[in-house]
């Protein structure tokens, strides 16, 4: 059968005629297919409104997520960090870093692994790479200087062939014997040693004495003197049996080092002296809990008043020539105290007070002893590896430290600390984006309006504290990435004009750079304090507010993904912008809330919001007193040593969160914008997984329990926690019941 396309005019035309009745059937079915097509075209249309209309919701509800490369590695990030298997609503943290920590152990040769420790690692690489590079030609003298201490530095032969000479050569300038000190050797006054220590070395032995702000009147600078640790952690001193492993190894440390020193001395009793008079000294200073609460420590007094001491004070004050010891302290500079214009202010009197009383009561033997470890234990590390390799097994027994640290590591951190300015100059050049710089500069200010925002809207501070909070909040400065004057050559090198650097020789280099900087330090008594400057260098990982200065600094190193940079906003305010809120509110927690707008320490708060403060913030106290971690059962946050960082933390989330909602306010399409394989989560749900990854961590057991036991900030899982639960934006955003894990009833609200 064949098959053919019929052809109806043909047809017609060979029929040869049409009738009425055709024509009104050709008709109808005209019609009856009009009709048909007309209803069709009407459906179609509305089709088409519907399917737009879905098209537009669809875009509202769920935007095209950002597919630039950090958005793309910010959803990687965040997909392995996540375990799904845990309820965001029973523990954020293993829901937001299950995967991260798994994927994360701690690296042999470090004792804690989070996101800021990557970062800094991530840096250390990028300096030596600069470091490491060649010396083109044009660079900074300063930056020619950095490269000739590194090379220095990674030189270790030098150190080998030169032995323990250098060592001797400045405890003999010191005042203090070659070998360790014996009773029939022993001669050195504390005065002339500890005076010396503190002007060549920068070393600070039995008090402290430096040049900084007046608190009382930032406009001016003052001689501070205090007390200082005596070497090891003082809380595992005065708690002996708690802490026997730790001392023990402790002593084990000092035994192995005087027997390399000398294996003439007796070592044992020699770290038997050593660790029974640290446990003296750690039960005559005052405990960090009465430091922190309280101004009445304070004293000012002239320098003739220091050196003759207080009318109440011991009998035993006069024997300790304080006038020689301060006289030591500011040799070889252009100060010359004056006895009765020059003010003294002493943080510390009773400690002082107990100080003078237990070294007159002291053997002279014990006392040198202790002022020649305190200097050799400083200075034999940048010597014989030998010494090196004794502090990394001390570290592997406290801490779990497994793998010795890279000379290169080291020596990178070592020109960092001594030329940070300087690699400063390399690093922003090379690794930062400078458009960034302004973007950052905004945030801050939208926290900054945030708080503010907040401040006006509390119900338990009265309209005289409200207007001086305000003051303050508005009068805080902003250091963001770099000081600008870094990129001028000329400016850079008169910043390090004393710097002297002695090619092929570390230990001279050392005390020539030291030297210098402790000059420097202390002839600033003559000068104004400069309001301006930067607490850190940008080659800094880490995010600071300075009480005294009222400013907030976040360097160029911080100022990376995961932290910054992160591609959409939501992530960027969790995580930086939560930093930046946390500086902020350090301006008003448990200590920063002291000092007035201008940095002075100043009581400028009501009675009456004062107690509203102090009881908000027990509430913090108490609960994070209650944290612990399954590591260390026996052990709960210091929820009083920690309610400083607690109380930043969880005043800069909210401002951050309501810093980000301004911006969506004003930038809708910016806050909509969603992450590849995460469009599931609300840029609220985005925002807190910024927040909670930003403290990912490990960490070895022997690390934790320092932090716990004598550390400012709570542990990192701890941080999270206990922030998010005080949260009820965070509870509404994940949905979680009143009353589970993440949502108590009772929450801690301050700021």
């Amino acid at each position: 059968m064949k098959y053919k396309v019929k052809d109806i005019d043909a047809e017609s035309h060979h029929s040869g005629k049409v009738t009425a009745s055709s024509m009104e059937e050709k008709l109808e079915r005209t019609i009856r297919c009009s009709s048909v097509l007309i209803a069709a075209l009407g459906i179609s249309l509305i089709a088409l409104a519907v399917y737009t209309a879905v098209l537009v919701l669809t875009e509202y509800r769920s935007p095209r997520p950002c597919l630039t490369e950090q958005c793309v590695g910010t959803a990687s990030r965040i997909l392995q960090a996540l375990n799904k298997d845990v309820d965001p609503c029973t523990d954020f943290y293993e829901f937001a870093c299950g995967g991260w920590i798994k994927q994360n152990p701690v690296p042999e040769w470090a004792t804690s692994w989070d996101q800021l420790a990557k970062l800094r690692e991530q840096l250390v690489s990028d300096l030596r790479e600069l470091l490491e590079g060649k010396d083109d030609e044009g660079l900074p003298n300063s930056v020619v200087k950095a490269k000739s201490l590194y090379r220095t530095c990674v030189n270790t032969d030098k150190l080998e062939d030169d032995g323990i000479k250098p060592i001797e050569k400045i405890l003999l300038k010191l005042g203090l014997p070659a070998r360790p000190p014996t009773a029939a050797s022993a001669n050195s006054s504390w005065v002339e040693v500890a005076g010396l220590a503190r002007r060549t070395l920068g070393l600070n032995v039995l008090l402290s004495v430096q040049v900084a702000e007046d608190v009382r009147n930032t406009s001016r600078n003052r001689v501070v003197v205090e007390q200082v640790s005596p070497g090891f952690s003082e809380r595992y001193l005065l708690q002996p049996e708690q802490f026997s492993h730790e001392l023990e190894q402790y002593h084990k440390y000092i035994k192995a080092m005087i027997s390399i020193a000398d294996n003439e001395t007796d070592a044992e009793k020699f770290a038997d002296d050593i660790v029974d008079f640290s446990k003296k000294l750690a039960k005559i200073m005052t405990p960090v809990e009465v430091r922190r609460s309280g101004t009445h420590l304070f004293h000012e007094v002239s320098v003739q008043q220091l050196v003759q001491g207080s009318s109440g004070g011991p009998s035993q004050w006069r024997q300790h020539d304080w006038d020689r010891y301060l006289k030591l302290v500011f040799s070889n500079t252009s100060v010359q105290l004056q006895p009765h214009s020059d003010r003294v202010i002493v943080m510390d009197l009773p400690y002082l007070q107990k100080l003078a009383v237990l070294l007159a009561d002291t053997k002279p033997v014990i006392i040198e002893r202790f002022l020649w470890w305190s200097v050799f234990s400083t200075v034999a590390p940048m010597t014989l590896s030998a010494f090196r390799s004794l502090g990394f097994e001390f570290s592997r027994a406290v801490f779990g430290l497994q793998q010795r640290t890279p000379r290169w590591k080291s020596c990178t951190a070592n020109v960092n600390a001594n030329f940070g300015v300087a690699l400063s100059y390399l690093y922003v050049k090379k690794h930062f984006d400078f458009d960034s710089r302004q973007k950052a500069i905004e945030m801050v200010e939208d926290v900054r309006a945030a708080f503010a925002a907040a401040v006006k809207d509390l119900d338990w501070m009265d309209s005289s504290t409200r207007l001086k909070t305000l003051n303050k909040l508005q009068a805080i400065r902003n250091f963001v990435g770099f000081p600008a004057w870094l990129l001028t050559h000329e400016q850079l090198d008169k910043h390090y004009k004393h710097a002297e650097v002695i090619e092929g020789n570390l230990f001279e280099t050392y005390l020539k750079l030291t030297f210098a900087a402790v000059k420097k330090s202390l002839e600033s008594l003559r000068e104004k304090p400069d309001r301006d400057r930067w607490v850190a260098t940008a080659t800094t990982v880490n995010a600071f507010y300075s009480a005294t200065l009222n400013s907030v600094t976040f360097p160029a190193g911080i100022l990376q993904p995961p932290f910054y940079g992160n591609g959409i906003e939501a992530i960027n305010y969790g995580s930086i912008g939560a930093i930046m809120g946390h500086e902020v509110t350090h301006g008003f927690d448990d200590q920063g809330r002291r000092y007035d707008e201008e940095g002075n320490l100043k009581q400028w708060w009501s009675a009456a919001t004062l107690e509203h403060y102090h009881s908000k913030v027990q509430c913090i106290i108490d609960q994070y007193s209650t944290y612990h971690m399954p590591q260390l059962p026996n052990y709960t946050v210091h929820g009083f040593n920690t309610q400083g960082e607690n109380i930043a933390d969880n005043g800069g989330l909210r401002a951050a969160l309501a810093a980000y909602r301004r911006l969506a306010a004003r930038a809708p399409a910016l806050s909509r914008a969603a992450l590849p394989a995460l469009p599931h989560y609300t840029p609220d749900q985005l925002f807190f997984l910024g927040f909670a990854q930003i403290w990912c961590g490990n960490s070895t057991v022997g690390a934790l329990k320092s932090k716990m036991v004598e550390g400012v900030h709570s542990p990192n899982k701890i941080r999270v926690i206990g922030t998010l639960s005080n949260s009820q934006e965070f509870a509404e955003a994940w949905g979680c019941r009143a009353g589970s894990p993440m949502n108590p009833h009772h929450k801690c609200v301050l700021w």
